[in-house]
Formats: structure tokens, C-alpha cells, sequence
């Protein structure tokens, strides 16, 4: 090639460099190309064209142009940087991890290429390397904030948190207002559980960047942790006012609102956040969480339904329309959801427990040994909020394991900070002001335990509350506990924040929580310290496992003071039994045994517990009673119809005519009451005892046999018995308690001498006198009541 050929063709290489420079890339390319054509193995010009053709997308030809270069020139260091970052900016990050190494090798101390090969490492999740790269940077250069960030990120996601602090502090030390430095000390204070020093650094990263909503999102979500609640819920405003299209700011203010019990600015947060991303299973859930709370429930079942069409596979969608399938009263859909949701995370151990208990109800007894080891293997490691109400009758319970429970579901329940500190107690009122806390003052069977009972109070030492967060179901019982108490108050339509206050309002002397850990209960709100006292009694028969709940009120056979360390409460005995009862209960005329569809001569043994509480062991050992006394029939409650076809597939395959299987269809009280008395004899259910079951037995004049238990939820019929003088009836092993029903099947004489002895507790027994509970209740909240004042 002539030199006035290469002249030329470098005037077209300069001209081609600066319309590239100034974006005329088509003018560019024919330059390069025309030059090239003049001087074919000019390296830099190849290496411009290959550049060019990269960028606009002609990947091919341009790599091949930048390695024809790189073969004429292997050792050009910028040649194997430019071929790195056109690969690192496509994505690329293998090539461009060999490109860089390639650069570095023929550069070493060029750090520009070290550093990229580090963000070039991250990209491919090479932590440990990258790591290695940004040390080497700042050993030879120093400590740089570049250096120092991405340091203090990497050591954190590679578990290293004390080298990761260190990071963090080399970077605020070198930027003081950097807001991202303390938001990355925050997240390595929450993982070392110091939240409160996490709260601080997410304050302080808010203060550096007033506008990142993010951060404001962020700290919103620590304030929420550390029951700040109100001043959460500002930080979450906040933040979507400053990025009102990001969905998940929406989504994390919707969560907030419901949590803190606003459900109609937690739906309209979550459908603002479904307006900008229509297709997220985990908003269209939490939107239909909502709805559903709200009674929407054809809402919510089509947005649970859209969930799972997008996402086949989102257990969490297909979980919480198993829970609204149940809510609405189809528990065999509920089942098949729940199933489906276990199949997906057979780890999670809510799920578990749900379907568990709901294959309980149904008597499909399958598996639920493994989904048993699965709940518990969950609350030992406290990795899902499980409802303690279900561990009461899950096959294998203890009461270790109950009170872990309860004390994993009131750490999740927690939204106050300090909860554990006790509040100095107020000036005693003249007359105790005493509060009863439920959801069940209606017709169900707290209610009706306790009615005479609150009748009784002495209103001259008692100022008594009715605290109602339940529905209002217009029944004769709901209209008798308003007129029993001096102040009845309505709560049910509240947020939880104004539930409270009005509570607190009060002034109460003493807050007595009957509703514990069952369905649709509140006990969260006694963490705000609503009473110097406060006492879980009656509705649950556990442990609540919560520091603001001072006592469990028993009596010495259900909690006996040796089994403290069962409970996280003081144990408070009643003389007696825990358990209030009615003597005067409106009651229908007694039925005849043909009514019912009994033969005269049979043997009736029944049990109107839930079938929940029917293990597949206690069936099995009421059959086998079958077979041994073939004039017995088993009086069973209907409880769902699916649990009555499989108890009878269960008795036909054991060889039991499930004819000899009757089932009890629900009726109001008064008829309830007036079969009950038919039974020769009910069967109590373990490990779950029938509480106001067995006393509505007792008062029916039927008795009852029971197998007894350590926890207490095992031994309430068993106190119950022994209140009344019938310690005969209680078993300790299950072979004794298929003894005593035998027996009782066997031995007439010694039956009717029991059921004698039975029928005359109505009239003769104190365990049905209202007034003369009223007064040992009394009695006892006055001792609690003044010695805790004097002890303050």
C-alpha cells in the first residue's frame, strides 16, 4: 500500500472517529469501512468498527471485528477493556469476566480494570471473589467509598458481618451523610437482632435522603417492628407520596393499615398498588385478604382465583381461598385448597397446621402424623405464626409444646414497644371496676357458662364491663348479657387503635380475657396494658405465652401449682372447679328414645365433642367397646357430613354396622339439652378434652368418662368430675378408660348407681350455683386485686 492510500485512509479513520464521537454512527461506519478497504489490518480502526457495530446491535460482526483487532494487538490493554464492557452492557458477564482478567493480565496495576472485574464478579454472584477484588483496590489505593460501599454490601450477603460493619464504618467515616451506608448498617443490626440500633440507622438514613422513598418505605416497615405504629404508618404515607407509582410502596403501606386494623385504607392501598402492577399474585392476595376481612367475599374470590390462574403455583393464593372456603362453610373445598397449598411448601408449617386441623374435622385421618411432625418441627424453630387453638388437639401435643406456641404467637402478635414492662396500678376504685373481654357474648357456650354468673355479681363491691368485639346476633343470650352487666360496651366496629383507647378509657381495676387464643379473638389488646390487672380465664384452656397477661385463673386439679413452668401466667386457683355452670337453663321437653331412632334396649353411648377432637387412636378404642358390647350404638354429633361418611367407612372396615353409628344433627339448646339425658353414657375425646360439652352432660344427669392428660386442655374434664365427686369416671391410660366404659356397659347395677349419682348433681352439686361461684370469684380478684397494690 502506497503511503498516499494511507493517508487517505487515515483521514477516513479520523473523520469516522469524530462522527461517531458527535452520534453520526451511519457516517462513521462508511468511513471505517472505506479506510479499512485502504488499509485493511489497521488495528484501532477495526477495533472503532467492531465497537460501533456492537452498539447497534450487530453483535456479531462486531465482536469479530474487535478480535481481529485484538489478534493483531493481543497485549492492548483498552482493545480487552472496550471488548469487556461491550459484553459487561449486554449482559454478557462470563465474556466480560475473561475480557477483564485478559486486560488486567496485561495491566496489573491499572485498578480501573480490577474494579470493573469486581462489579463484573457481583453481576455473576462471585461474592467471595468480588470481595477479594474491591480489598485489593482499597489495599492499594486506600479506602475509597466506592470501595467501602460495595465492600459492606458483599461482606453482609456473604455472612461476614463483623468485617461488614467495619465496611460500613470506613464509609460513613468518608461520606457522613451517605443515607445507603446507614440503611446497610440497619439491615446488619435487624440480622443481628439488635432492632432498636436498626430503627436508629434507619432514622438517621431518612434524615441524609429526605426524598429516597425507599428509605422512608424502610423505615416505616422498623417502626412497624418496634410497635411505633402511628409514626409507621406516617413514614409509609410518606413514602408513596414521594414515588406514587411504585407499587410495592403501596403494597408495604397496605400490609401496614391491615395490621394495624384499618381495613379500608389497607384494601384502598393494596388497589392502588394492583393499578400499577395488575399482575402480582401477592397484591391480588393481600387485596383479597382484605376484602374477605370486609365481607367481599365474591370480590375476593375472584382475585384469589386471578392469583392462581397467573401463578399456578403461588401457595400462598391457594392457601387463603382454602381459608375463605372454610370461612364460608365449605370445608371440603377448604381442605382440597389447603392440600394444594401444602403440596407446593411442604415446609411451611401454617399451612400445615391448617390443613391438619381441617382433616381433623372431616375424620380423614391421612397423613396427619406427618403434617403433625411438620407443625411442631415449625414451632421449635418459631418459623411461622402457628394458631395455638389447633396444638390443643394435634396428635403428639404436650404442654411443652403448647406453651412454645402460645409464646411464638404473642411474639408475633406484638406491635407495642416495651410490652414487657408492667404498669404501676391506679387507685384501687371503691368498687372493682372489672372488665370481661370477648367476642362470644351471644348464643355460644361461654356465654351460657357464665350468664348466672355474671347475674350474681354483687354490684355493691363491683362495677361490672361487658367488652364486646363480637357480632351482635339478635339471640335472647346476647339481649340477657347486656341487662347482666352494669356497662356493656361496643367495640366490634372499631379499628383496634380506637378499640383500645376506649378500653383504656375506662379505667378498669381488672381485665379478665375469656376468649384467649380462639377464633376471632383480640388478647392482642392486652399488651396495651389495658388493666394493673389483667387475667386469662375460661374461653382458652392454655397458656397465652404473653408477658402482659398476669395470671390464668384454674383450680388445682386443671393447673396444678406443680405444673407452672407449663404457663407463662401466675397460676390462680378457684376452690373447686375453674369453670362456671348454669342450674337454670331453659330446656324442651324430654325426647323418647324412638324420637331419636334408638331401639329401647340399646346401650347409648355418646359424644357431642367436635370431631376435631376424634383421634384415629380413640375411635378405634370406641369400636373396639362396640364389638364387645353388641347392644351399643355410638351417638355422635353431625358435626360436617364428610366426617360422618368416613367414621363409617372406618366402622364397616373394623366390621362395626354402621347402623350401630348415629349421628345428632345441631338444634337450638333447649332440644340439645333434652336429648342429651338418653345417652346411658358420653366418651370424653383426648388429648382435647369436651369442657362445656362435659358440663352440659353433667347438668343433662349423664355421666361421663375421660381419659386425663398432662396439659390442661387434657384435664378439664377430669376437674370437672372431680368437682363432683365422680373420680371413678377418670382414666390416666387408655386401656383404664376402655376399662371404665365397659364396666359401664357391663355392670347395671354400679351404672345406675352412677347415673343416680349423676342426675342429683343438678339440683345438689354447688358446681351449679351461679351465686355461690359469683362469690368465690369475688373473693378472689378482690385478694389479686389488693395484694398486687400493696406489693407496688
Amino acid at each position: 500500500m502506497n503511503q498516499q492510500a494511507k493517508n487517505a485512509a487515515a483521514r477516513l479513520f479520523s473523520a469516522g472517529l469524530t462522527h461517531q464521537g458527535e452520534g453520526r454512527l451511519t457516517e462513521a461506519r462508511q468511513c471505517y469501512e472505506e479506510g479499512l478497504k485502504l488499509d485493511p489490518g489497521q488495528a484501532d480502526a477495526l477495533f472503532l468498527l467492531g465497537q460501533l457495530l456492537f452498539e447497534t446491535g450487530h453483535l456479531l460482526d462486531g465482536e469479530q471485528k474487535m478480535r481481529q483487532a485484538l489478534a493483531a494487538n493481543p497485549k492492548a490493554v483498552n482493545y480487552w477493556r472496550g471488548l469487556a464492557i461491550q459484553f459487561f452492557n449486554k449482559g454478557r458477564f462470563h465474556e466480560a469476566q475473561s475480557a477483564f482478567e485478559q486486560a488486567i493480565q496485561w495491566a496489573p496495576s491499572d485498578l480501573d480494570n480490577v474494579i470493573s472485574l469486581a462489579l463484573t464478579l457481583e453481576q455473576l454472584g462471585e461474592i467471595n471473589a468480588a470481595i477479594e477484588m474491591w480489598q485489593r483496590v482499597q489495599l492499594e489505593v486506600g479506602a475509597s467509598v466506592e470501595g467501602s460501599s460495595h465492600l459492606a454490601r458483599l461482606l453482609m450477603l456473604s455472612g461476614r458481618d463483623a468485617e461488614a460493619f467495619a465496611a460500613v464504618a470506613r464509609w460513613i467515616l468518608l461520606e457522613p451523610a451517605a443515607a445507603a451506608a446507614y440503611a446497610v448498617r440497619a439491615d446488619l443490626y435487624e440480622r443481628c437482632g439488635k432492632s432498636d440500633k436498626a430503627l436508629a440507622d434507619r432514622v438517621q438514613a431518612a434524615s441524609c435522603a429526605p426524598a429516597d422513598a425507599l428509605l422512608r418505605g424502610s423505615l416505616g416497615l422498623s417502626l412497624m417492628q418496634a410497635g411505633l405504629t402511628e409514626a409507621a404508618l406516617e413514614q409509609f404515607d410518606e413514602s408513596v407520596a414521594l414515588a406514587q407509582e411504585n407499587a410495592q410502596l403501596h403494597f408495604n403501606r397496605g400490609v401496614a393499615y391491615a395490621k394495624a386494623g384499618y381495613a379500608e385504607v389497607a384494601c384502598r392501598a393494596y388497589e392502588t398498588a394492583l393499578h400499577y402492577d395488575s399482575d402480582s399474585p401477592a397484591i391480588l392476595t393481600n387485596l383479597a385478604n382484605q376484602y374477605a376481612s370486609l365481607g367481599r367475599k365474591a370480590e375476593a374470590r375472584t382475585l384469589y382465583e386471578r392469583a392462581i390462574e397467573l401463578q399456578p403455583q403461588y401457595a400462598a393464593a391457594h392457601f387463603n381461598l382454602g381459608m375463605l372456603h372454610l370461612d364460608e362453610g365449605r370445608r371440603l373445598d377448604a381442605s382440597d385448597s389447603l392440600e394444594h397449598a401444602a403440596v407446593l411448601e411442604p415446609d411451611d408449617g401454617l399451612i400445615a397446621a391448617h390443613l391438619l386441623f381441617q382433616k381433623m374435622h372431616l375424620c380423614r385421618w391421612d397423613g396427619i402424623e406427618e403434617l403433625s411432625r411438620r407443625v411442631m418441627r415449625s414451632i421449635e424453630t418459631n418459623a411461622a405464626d402457628i394458631p395455638p387453638f389447633i396444638v390443643f388437639s394435634m396428635p403428639g401435643t404436650t404442654a411443652q409444646i403448647q406453651r412454645r406456641c402460645a409464646e411464638n404467637h404473642s411474639a408475633y402478635l406484638k406491635t407495642v414497644a416495651g410490652t414487657n414492662e408492667r404498669v404501676h396500678p391506679q387507685n384501687i376504685h371503691e368498687r372493682l371496676r372489672v372488665g370481661y373481654l370477648s367476642a362470644d357474648f351471644k348464643n355460644h357456650a361461654t356465654a351460657y357458662l357464665i350468664i348466672e354468673m355474671l347475674e350474681a355479681h354483687d354490684r355493691s363491691r363491683f362495677e361490672i364491663f361487658g367488652l364486646s368485639y363480637g357480632v351482635d346476633d339478635h339471640s335472647t343470650m346476647r339481649r340477657r348479657v347486656e341487662d347482666s352487666v352494669e356497662h356493656f360496651v361496643e367495640l366490634a366496629s372499631l379499628p383496634s387503635s380506637e378499640a383500645v383507647a376506649k378500653i383504656t378509657a375506662l379505667e378498669l381495676d381488672v381485665l379478665i380475657d375469656i376468649k384467649g387464643y380462639t377464633e376471632g379473638n383480640h388478647s392482642e389488646w392486652l399488651q396495651y396494658h389495658l388493666a394493673p390487672v389483667q387475667i386469662n380465664w375460661l374461653g382458652y384452656p392454655g397458656t397465652l405465652g404473653a408477658p402482659w397477661v398476669d395470671y390464668l385463673l384454674g383450680d388445682a386439679w386443671v393447673v396444678p401449682m406443680a405444673h407452672q413452668a407449663m404457663f407463662s401466667e401466675r397460676l390462680l386457683h378457684l376452690p373447686g372447679s375453674y369453670q362456671p355452670c348454669c342450674r337454670f337453663r331453659e330446656c324442651a321437653p324430654p325426647m323418647t328414645r324412638a324420637e331419636a331412632g334408638f331401639p329401647d334396649d340399646a346401650l347409648v353411648l355418646c359424644s357431642f365433642n367436635q370431631t376435631y377432637k376424634i383421634t384415629p387412636e380413640l375411635f378405634s378404642l370406641w369400636l373396639d367397646v362396640l364389638h364387645e358390647v353388641p347392644a351399643a350404638v355410638l351417638w355422635l354429633w353431625a358435626s360436617n357430613p364428610w366426617a360422618e361418611i368416613e367414621l363409617r367407612k372406618v366402622a364397616e372396615k373394623a366390621g362395626v354396622a354402621t347402623e350401630r353409628l348415629v349421628f345428632a344433627e345441631g338444634c337450638p339448646q333447649p332440644e340439645h339439652l333434652a336429648r342429651i339425658g338418653l345417652a346411658d353414657v358420653a366418651l370424653d375425646t383426648f388429648p382435647c378434652n369436651g369442657h362445656t360439652t362435659t358440663s352440659d352432660a353433667l347438668w343433662a344427669g349423664v355421666p361421663v368418662v375421660t381419659l386425663q392428660g398432662e396439659a390442661f386442655a387434657a384435664r378439664v374434664a377430669a376437674g370437672l368430675l372431680e368437682a363432683n365427686g365422680l373420680h371413678e369416671l377418670v382414666a390416666t391410660t387408655a386401656a383404664e378408660y376402655r376399662q371404665i366404659i365397659l364396666r359401664f356397659c357391663r355392670e347395671s347395677l354400679w351404672r345406675d348407681s352412677v347415673r343416680a349419682k349423676t342426675q342429683a348433681l343438678r339440683s345438689a352439686s354447688t358446681f351449679f350455683d351461679g351465686l355461690a361461684f359469683a362469690r368465690k370469684f369475688e373473693n378472689l380478684l378482690q385478694d389479686v386485686v389488693y395484694q398486687r397494690h400493696g406489693n407496688n
